[in-house]
């Protein structure tokens, strides 16, 4: 591998690297509209080489003769400078993450001399590529069409990670986030493609879907918490597959702390990523109506769980795994006082696996953007609500795993600490519910951090307590922003 397809590298000096950050966020907004375009359009349409001749001109206009656009975690480089999204690109940022990491890709080198053709031809085999298997293959194809200057590199051909800060625990924590978030985002684009073909085929792919939970597992079981840090961030756009994943990994994370062994985690994680499969049978427009729903939406979507049921009833022998997920899918609106739905004839208990993917299910859509109210629930006022005299609803014992897997203060919870400083949690710390791994975002004094400063405590340092818990109004920030940047 050249020096050159280092992510940080040395040689650019602080003036140098303005143009690069210049360069580096026209490449990602032109490759986002090529994208969009080679989707829509076939290469004749006026609007797609427009696309083509803008990129074609970005690249050209570049000053080195090749140009290395590397996707690590969550950050971007351009000739080892790193791109930090502003507000306005968080958006853009997270969207191409996402096409990267769903591809195994790590990185585009762009060669002077890139024509519109090849850019075209590239485009192609880029959008075919729709998984990680394919995405694998996707150098070889690329040389075998004969392209020669916009060339992918595959994620697991680059360095493990940038130089970073010199403190090994800082570092490994900086590591373990970047880790997460790969994870994370592959599950929510396999979980799109998952229901994306169970919605065309009529039968759920129990293996893919099992594929797709262990890593989540592996990271829970080595303590990895960040991966349930990933949950607090809510996007409008991927919030059906989001919702999926973000039940999957707190439902794991609850298993792992209630005990259970490592196959029955990665049951626990199917049920919990399928658990609302039913709701393909449901019109989108009652799914996503702002309204108050009529009574005949309502007995739609109380049809759901009866829907996942036969959708998973229809795969070829009845494994462990397809009993369990079907069981959730039935239950999950079930809850331990006989409240819930559908209505049954005679009060049933939940399931072990129910019983923890319904509080999983709760608390997310606690803290997701709803219609009816102004702002969603903190994962602090989720934990509030389920801990409230309603609590008889659910079992004690995984309302404990919950406190004890997503911590006293969840991922987006703004603290004021004793020492006056403003912190941002992050994600829970395994080791002390109490004191989360934390990004600083006021000092005593005053100082803010925004921007290229950026501060964390990995986790929060014992000497400190939170004061007081503070609700997003009271910093005038955006919080999601700072959790996804």
């Amino acid at each position: 591998m050249s020096e050159n397809m280092s992510p940080s590298r040395a040689g650019h000096g602080a003036g140098d690297e303005a143009p690069e950050r210049e360069l580096g966020l026209a490449l990602l907004t032109r490759f986002q509209g090529l994208l969009r375009a080679a989707r829509l359009y076939d290469e004749s349409n006026r609007a797609y080489r427009l696309q083509i001749d803008e990129f074609q001109a970005t690249v050209a206009g570049a000053r080195e003769a090749e140009t290395v656009l590397v996707g690590m975690g969550d950050a971007f480089y351009v000739n080892g400078v790193r791109l930090r999204a502003g507000a306005a690109q968080v958006a853009l940022f997270r969207a191409l993450q996402e096409e990267f990491t769903s591809r195994g890709l790590g990185a585009l080198r762009l060669r002077r001399g890139l024509a519109g053709a090849e850019i075209a031809a590239f485009m192609r085999l880029f959008v075919a590529a729709r998984d990680t298997e394919q995405g694998e293959r996707l150098p070889e194809a690329v040389a075998a069409a004969g392209i020669r200057c916009i060339l992918p590199v595959r994620a697991s051909e680059l360095r493990s990670s940038a130089p970073g800060p010199e403190d090994p625990e800082t570092q490994e924590a900086q590591n373990e986030r970047a880790r997460a978030r790969e994870i994370f985002e592959r599950a929510v684009a396999g979980t799109r493609s998952l229901l994306a073909r169970t919605a065309r085929t009529g039968k759920p792919a129990l293996r893919l879907a099992r594929r797709l939970v262990q890593p989540v597992v592996d990271s829970v079981q080595k303590n990895e918490f960040s991966i349930v840090g990933m949950t607090a961030i809510k996007n409008h756009d991927e919030y059906t597959f989001a919702h999926c994943v973000n039940v999957s990994v707190l439902s794991v994370a609850m298993g792992h702390k209630l005990g259970l062994s490592r196959p029955a985690l990665a049951n626990l994680g199917v049920a919990g990523l399928l658990h609302d499969l039913g709701k393909l049978a449901v019109p989108t427009d009652v799914l996503r109506k702002p309204d108050a729903l009529s009574p005949e939406e309502w007995q739609l979507i109380q049809r759901h769980p009866l829907e996942g049921v036969k959708l998973v009833g229809r795969m070829p022998g009845l494994s462990t795994l397809a009993l369990d997920t079907m069981r959730v899918a039935f239950e999950h609106h079930l809850c331990t006082d006989g409240s819930g739905y559908p209505e049954l004839p005679a009060r049933r208990h939940p399931g072990a696996f129910t019983r923890i993917v319904t509080v999983a299910d709760v608390f997310d859509a606690l803290t997701a953007h709803r219609a009816y109210r102004w702002r969603p629930f903190t994962g602090y006022e989720a934990l509030e609500n389920l801990m409230s005299p309603d609590r008889a609803r659910y079992d004690p014992a995984v309302l404990w795993a919950l406190v004890n897997s997503v911590g006293l203060y969840p991922a987006g919870t703004l603290l004021l600490t004793v020492s006056a400083h403003v912190v941002l949690s992050l994600s829970p710390n395994p080791a002390d519910v109490r004191r989360p791994f934390c990004r600083v975002l006021e000092r005593p004094d005053g100082t803010r951090l925004e921007g290229d400063a950026v501060e964390t405590w990995d986790p929060m340092p014992a000497h400190e307590e939170v004061a007081r818990v503070l609700a997003p109004e009271e910093w005038p920030g955006e919080t999601e922003q700072l959790l996804a940047a």
